[in-house]
């Protein structure tokens, strides 16, 4: 496949073009969130679903909505992986461990705490596939994991 170099470091168009995918549909979603009138519901609908009803707003409706960006998402994140990796069934078990790692690890609720834990991480299993080995690289997300859950429990953009 063809491969965009930036100096020394090759970044192959079947990885680059999820990558920035993923990241222009994250911030997409970030922005709905924080800017929109129903993104904010879907917010606060998580932390006090009494007092959204007593704004005016149907929380049933708003969990609909927020299940439906969801699966949304979900869809298009399957479409990108198959890019990467041939369809199967059970072809997200893969990540199931460092998708969990990372949200953990960027905090529960902080759409910004994901996004730099997932780039930490991925830097993170680059570097130890290039320099130690392959197969140390899925060690890093639990690694990281561990050492910030010894630090900072709520992770490192988490709210205490």
């Amino acid at each position: 496949g063809k491969t965009l170099w930036i100096g020394i470091v090759g970044l192959p168009y079947r990885m680059l073009v999820p990558f920035i995918a993923a990241t222009v549909i994250t911030g997409g979603v970030y922005l709905y969130l924080s800017k929109t009138y129903l993104g904010r519901a879907i917010l606060a609908v998580s932390q006090d679903r009494v007092a959204l009803q007593l704004m005016g707003a149907d929380p049933i409706k708003v969990k609909q909505w927020a299940f439906g960006i969801g699966i949304a998402t979900a869809v298009v994140a399957g479409a990108l992986l198959i890019t990467i990796h041939p369809v199967e069934p059970s072809v997200g078990r893969l990540y199931i461990g460092r998708v969990f790692a990372i949200v953990i690890l960027g905090g529960m609720g902080s759409i910004n705490g994901t996004f730099f834990a997932a780039l930490m991480i991925g830097i993170a299993e680059s570097l130890i596939a290039t320099f130690i080995g392959p197969s140390w690289a899925p060690a890093a997300a639990y690694g990281i994991l561990l050492l910030t859950l010894a630090v900072r429990p709520q992770g490192l953009f988490g709210r205490a």
